[in-house]
């Protein structure tokens, strides 16, 4: 099994208390924050790490999940979550991974084998006549998901719905262009949605750190009502959780290769 800071993310996810709240309540403590001049009618900014946050993009769990999903359901979805930022005047801005990088080679292939080991179970699973569906933690996003995310994307050309795509070759290229590209949003930026662990820590562009807020992409609801909802995660959670020191909450990040 490869272990890496990300699982250390998801036991923390599992295992403490979720810190949830309605996107309507950190856009007003956002206005609060700000300058008493700030327009009323300021866009607010919300990056969506698109590579991690595809189950929650999907639309939930739904029975018709085996033959590929609805695409209907899909585009029914994102019509649901343009209007919730209509409403609040929220941008989401879809950011997608086109780096290319050797060291993810061997990451990339350990995913492809648990996908591998996930069809099977299903086909497992579909042979033995089980009834009902195979269970939530089997799903698997259609092959073509993306492509059909930014098809709809584009259709509707919308402001409150934007795309950007990283590029280059380099070990957290990805990570370090999105924390780069949010440094102009300023105080308009609620933070990102991401499982990746790498939003976590700042980094220092002209002396200024770029600390982002960082909210779950396994907890990011829209509900029927249009009430969208995020789970927030801080650094110091990781810590207290395991009962680390600085000294050794860094030298157990070195160890798992952060």
């Amino acid at each position: 099994m490869v272990i890496g800071v990300n699982n250390i993310l998801d036991c923390l996810e599992v295992n403490t208390p979720l810190n949830k709240h309605d996107i309507e309540e950190l856009i007003r403590n956002q206005r609060q924050n700000q300058n008493e001049n700030a327009s009323s009618n300021q866009l607010y900014h919300l990056i969506i790490d698109v590579d991690t946050t595809l189950e929650r993009l999907y639309g939930g769990f739904y029975p018709d999940w085996l033959a590929g999903g609805e695409w209907s359901h899909l585009y029914s979805y994102i019509l649901s979550l343009l209007k919730t930022c209509q409403d609040l005047s929220l941008c989401l801005t879809f950011c997608f991974d086109g780096t290319i990088y050797r060291s993810g080679q061997s990451q990339w292939y350990y995913e492809q084998i648990q996908q591998r080991k996930k069809v099977n179970q299903i086909f497992k699973h579909l042979k033995q006549n089980k009834s009902g569906l195979p269970r939530r933690h089997l799903w698997l996003s259609p092959p073509a998901f993306q492509l059909c995310l930014r098809t709809i994307l584009r259709e509707l050309n919308s402001p409150y719905l934007i795309m950007y795509q990283t590029w280059g070759y380099g070990q957290c290229q990805h990570q370090e262009q999105i924390k780069t590209y949010a440094r102009q949003y300023n105080q308009s930026l609620i933070g990102i949605v991401s499982s990746d662990i790498e939003f976590l820590f700042s980094k220092k562009l002209n002396h200024e750190n770029i600390v982002l807020n960082y909210f779950s992409s396994k907890h990011f609801k829209l509900s029927l009502k249009g009430k969208l909802t995020l789970v927030q995660i801080q650094l110091n959670q990781l810590k207290e959780r395991f009962s680390l020191d600085n000294k050794q909450f860094s030298l157990l990040l070195t160890l798992l290769g952060k």
